[in-house]
């Protein structure tokens, strides 16, 4: 099981990326296309720019059906890494 995992729509719909591993960069395919995440194990921060950089938010362990709803914007990550 990847201990990330995003999606297009909100709700879990559209698979995007499965992943264990830092990303400083999505790819164009991803860019600016996540509404919602699972994260299956630890704790990573999720940036709005390449490189980690931009406005950022953390996630532990849970399901994030609609990341708009806090403190950065749907549709907007470029990038993130594990913290903890």
């Amino acid at each position: 099981m990847a201990a990330v995992e995003l999606f297009n729509d909100s709700d879990f719909g559209k698979p995007l990326v499965q992943t264990n591993s830092d990303t400083p960069n999505v790819g164009d395919n991803v860019n600016d296309r996540v509404t919602s995440i699972i994260i299956n194990e630890g704790t990573w921060r999720f940036f709005t720019d390449s490189q980690y950089r931009g406005v950022s938010a953390d996630f532990g362990p849970g399901r994030y059906p609609n990341i708009g709803l806090g403190t950065i914007p749907n549709d907007s990550i470029t990038s993130f890494r594990r913290i903890g």
